[in-house]
């Protein structure tokens, strides 16, 4: 009667086979390798089960309520100007020329430009949200449900140049495209995430 187990009908004896399992067990996860979904950690943007992608509603709502949040310091901004202005800076026209290459007219428009480029950028990176995104239960992330990093968020910010100069069709976008994407979102390679699900 042969009572060889299958290890030891297939030419190896037991200690190749613990060493073997040892081995294998201490073997460390290779880094080409995707990391298995099971193994992830469990982030809010990487749960499907409790995050719809958000649609075309909920978003116009929060990017109005972000617009006026950038609206409102704007208005701070101009404020500051009329204020140095008043103490007796420089203010030209539009229509400046060499002898006026540089107007408080021009810093203001630099740093509300670099402003709103820095909330776009920064709050998405750091929280995953802007202050509209937030009040509305929205995330945005990567396709495979990871943070954005400074410089994917400074590429999706300079997306909605043609969502914006296209009449707004890159928004619109949201709405007819099936995985409720934007131009922007396609773009960057980005969507954005709900708490709640639109009717």
């Amino acid at each position: 009667m042969d009572d060889r187990t299958p290890i030891e009908e297939s030419g190896i004896d037991a200690n190749q086979s613990q060493e073997t399992s040892t081995s294998v067990a201490t073997l460390p996860p290779r880094a080409d390798l995707p990391t298995p979904p099971s193994e992830r950690p469990l982030t809010a943007s990487a749960q499907p089960e409790t995050f719809n992608r958000a649609g075309f509603w909920l978003r116009s709502v929060a990017f109005a309520i972000d617009l006026a949040v950038l609206s409102a310091f704007s208005l701070l901004l101009l404020l500051v100007s009329f204020l140095v202005a008043g103490m007796g800076a420089e203010v030209s026209g539009l229509d400046t020329d060499a002898s006026h290459s540089f107007s408080l007219l021009s810093l203001f428009e630099i740093t509300e430009f670099i402003a709103t480029a820095a909330y776009f950028t920064i709050l998405p990176s750091e929280t995953g949200q802007t202050i509209g995104k937030s009040l509305l239960g929205l995330e945005v992330c990567t396709l495979d449900g990871d943070r954005l990093s400074y410089g994917h968020a400074l590429v999706r910010f300079l997306a909605y140049g043609p969502s914006l100069f296209s009449f707004g069709l890159g928004f619109l976008w949201v709405a007819l495209n099936p995985g409720k994407r934007g131009w922007h979102d396609l773009l960057s390679g980005t969507m954005v995430l709900s708490k709640y699900r639109e009717q």
